[in-house]
């Protein structure tokens, strides 16, 4: 008894406990309030794992809050994800979303002094159906190799068009190059459509 008085919280319960006591503050948050709030709930989240991220837009859907947990888009913090998600409580004023979604409304991403739009990106891929595995080649205008920025904004490129748990589940290897020619080449917002219909033809295939 004497042992168990002084365990450890679990972190998962202590960061949505934190949720639940600072609910009104967190639905009605202010500019003035972010860093002291979102600062907390970092801490807490950290202690889950240091590479979890979340976000909550100002702008509200259906008079409800969208907050969202990201893995960084590291296979191997989904687990942590899944995990917050589903212990997350019931708040009629919240919405908890696990991954960053794919987002039509989204033209393109910007990070330090690079852009890309979904017209900026080309792509082709070989497909493993035995595996299966999935191939994707990018071919990127104005892309070099040697800047790490060009890296980072396809993948949030990426992510908007076919949201972070596609990305991170559905993809198994991925290719960087400069765009030169659009020919044999598609434009990045038919991704969607080639994953899907991969994924119909094994659904099919695993009917017969």
């Amino acid at each position: 008894m004497f042992l168990n008085f002084f365990k450890k919280k679990d972190p998962i319960e202590a960061f949505w406990q934190y949720f639940k006591d600072h609910e009104k503050e967190l639905y009605n948050f202010r500019d003035e309030d972010i860093e002291k709030l979102f600062g907390n709930l970092h801490k807490l989240i950290s202690k889950v794992n240091k590479q979890l991220v979340f976000s909550m837009p100002k702008q509200m859907v259906d008079e409800k809050r969208e907050f969202t947990i990201s893995a960084a888009s590291i296979g191997n913090n989904f687990p942590d994800v899944i995990r917050l998600i589903e212990a997350a409580p019931q708040m009629d004023r919240f919405t908890f979303i696990a991954f960053n979604q794919r987002n039509d409304d989204e033209t393109g991403v910007k990070t330090n002094d690079i852009e890309l739009t979904r017209d900026d990106v080309f792509f082709n891929y070989t497909y493993d159906a035995e595996l299966p595995a999935f191939y994707l080649e990018l071919y990127i205008k104005g892309f070099q190799e040697d800047n790490d920025d060009y890296y980072e904004v396809a993948m949030e490129l990426l992510e908007i068009v076919i949201g972070e748990y596609v990305l991170g589940t559905e993809i198994t290897e991925i290719g960087f190059h400069p765009f030169i020619s659009p020919d044999e080449l598609l434009p990045i917002n038919e991704l969607p459509n080639s994953l899907e219909l991969l994924k119909n033809q094994q659904i099919k295939k695993s009917n017969l």
